[in-house]
Formats: C-alpha cells, structure tokens, sequence
C-alpha cells in the first residue's frame, strides 16, 4: 500500500485564463501597432516577448505542468517502510522510518511522532498537503494500526 501525491502538479482554470489574457493582450497590441503603422522599436519587442513568456508560463501552470519541476520536487510519501515529505522544491526532505515510530499524536495538518528514544519529529503538512488532508490522515491510520501504533488526538501543542 502507498500513498505518493506531487505537491506541484496543480491545474487551475484562474491561471489558464489569465495565460490566455495574456496572449490576448499581446494579439491587441501587435494588431495595434499595425493598425496605427507604427513600427516595433526594441522595447516593444522585448515587451511583447516578456508578455508572451509570462502567458506561456501561466497557461502551463494552469494545465498542471508545473514550472517548479525544473529546479526539483515536491511531494508525500507514505509507504509500509517510511512517510516522507518534501513541502518545495527547494525545502529539506523529511523522512521518518515506521521502525523508529514509537507514538503517534495527531491535530489537523499537523503530526507529532515520538520516535522509540522519546525524541520528537513534528511532521508539518502546511498548506500544501490541505487537499489531502484526509487521505493522509487515513494511511498513516491504516499502516500505524498494522505496525501496532495507535493515533492519538492531539490536545494542546504546549505540552509538547
């Protein structure tokens, strides 16, 4: 059993419709310049061009091909062997193995292990993992009740 979400890939029709304003915004300008017969000087040039990325990049973003993916990952993982997380492309990857589980306290977006040597690993999900807030909460139940660990819910953070 495994649970893995890319926490990049993220369609949203906001964004597709503002690439395609931009690119409407560029068809009016040049359909202008030609109109009033103007010539491009440079700055119209690198203008449109800026333009024309800015859109591209949104309508990307829109359709779920993440511009991020090129500088890294983002991601959840839980499996029988380990729950990691990675928030951004450019954050620490957070792992802890199930083995090392001794307790497991829960409040929502937010997970509180102790490991066996009374060590604490808070396990922060943010705003990223909201969307799957409680297919999470159901795995880590799941393999936590076959590993023998029970969930606990959390009452206060300042005892800890």
């Amino acid at each position: 059993m495994k649970f893995e979400k890319d926490l990049l890939v993220q369609k949203s029709t906001v964004k597709t419709i503002v690439g395609a304003l931009h690119m409407v915004l560029i068809t009016l300008l040049i359909s202008s310049k030609i109109y009033i017969e103007q010539s491009f000087e440079t700055f119209d040039i690198i203008y449109l061009i800026a333009i024309f990325l800015l859109g591209s990049l949104f309508i990307l973003e829109g359709t779920g091909i993440p511009f991020a993916k090129i500088f890294g990952k983002a991601f959840i993982l839980i499996d029988e062997e380990r729950i990691s997380i990675k928030k951004g492309v450019f954050n620490k990857e957070q792992t802890i193995f199930w083995d090392e589980i001794k307790e497991i306290e829960y409040k929502p977006n937010y997970f509180l292990f102790t490991k066996n040597d009374d060590s604490l690993f808070p396990f922060k999900l943010r705003h990223l993992a909201i969307r799957f807030n409680k297919e999470i909460l159901d795995f880590i139940k799941v393999i936590g009740k076959h590993k023998g660990l029970e969930i606990k819910r959390m009452n206060d953070f300042r005892n800890k």
